[in-house]
């Protein structure tokens, strides 16, 4: 009885420090393993962290007009603080400038080109660079087209003194007879019913384009009852 109590004991105390070498040689390498793995996946999250967290964003450009009858232009805007703000026109890079310590940033002089120009801005920062901020603009130096059709200039008129000026300009151009806004259709055509008076009847015309360019004209007509 005694030795079967012994032989159990002695099987017991070898399982035990069986389990002992056991769990040193296989379950601490594999314990080491699974926390290496954790603070590989853990490293990752960070530098993906880092990553979106130097990301930088594009200027914000205040607001150009249209159209412009000038072949130079100032763009201003805001940044990161004592970033390189760099300036495109149509494409290639025009010039170069810093936004100060506020954030704001201005370029004088930008050369248009004639027709659309589409201006556009980003942020350098180091080796980065941001999206694009985008803006357009159209240069046109030109006045708008501006004809009378009808009456001819110096007409006499008898008769009927109500008579209709016909005529044709540009399609976005804001067109005044004798101060008074006319209409004009998609193709840049107008008409006006007038009332002629007795004797000489003087008629100032300004067409207006988006660029602010001018083109007037007069029409003088005669009128007998």
């Amino acid at each position: 009885m005694e030795k079967k109590t012994t032989k159990k004991l002695i099987w017991t105390l070898i399982y035990i420090f069986g389990g002992i070498l056991l769990s040193i040689y296989v379950g601490l390498p594999l314990l080491a393993k699974i926390a290496v793995g954790l603070s590989v996946i853990r490293g990752d999250k960070e530098t993906a962290a880092e990553k979106e967290s130097a990301v930088i964003f594009p200027p914000v450009l205040d607001a150009i007009p249209s159209a412009t009858n000038s072949a130079s232009l100032t763009v201003e805007g805001y940044a990161d603080k004592d970033t390189e703000i760099i300036i495109s026109v149509n494409g290639k890079e025009f010039d170069k400038t810093e936004a100060d310590s506020e954030g704001k940033f201005r370029l004088r002089n930008i050369i248009l080109d004639d027709g659309e120009n589409t201006i556009e801005a980003a942020v350098k920062k180091g080796d980065q660079v941001s999206k694009k901020s985008v803006q357009s603009i159209i240069f046109k130096k030109d006045p708008p087209n501006l004809e009378i059709t009808e009456p001819t200039d110096g007409q006499q008129i008898y008769g009927e003194a109500k008579i209709t000026i016909k005529g044709i300009t540009d399609s976005d151009a804001r067109l005044k007879i004798n101060d008074r806004l006319i209409i004009i259709d998609n193709d840049g055509n107008f008409s006006y019913p007038v009332s002629l008076s007795e004797g000489e009847n003087k008629f100032k015309f300004e067409a207006l384009d988006a660029a602010g360019n001018k083109k007037e004209a007069e029409l003088t007509v005669n009128y007998s009852a």
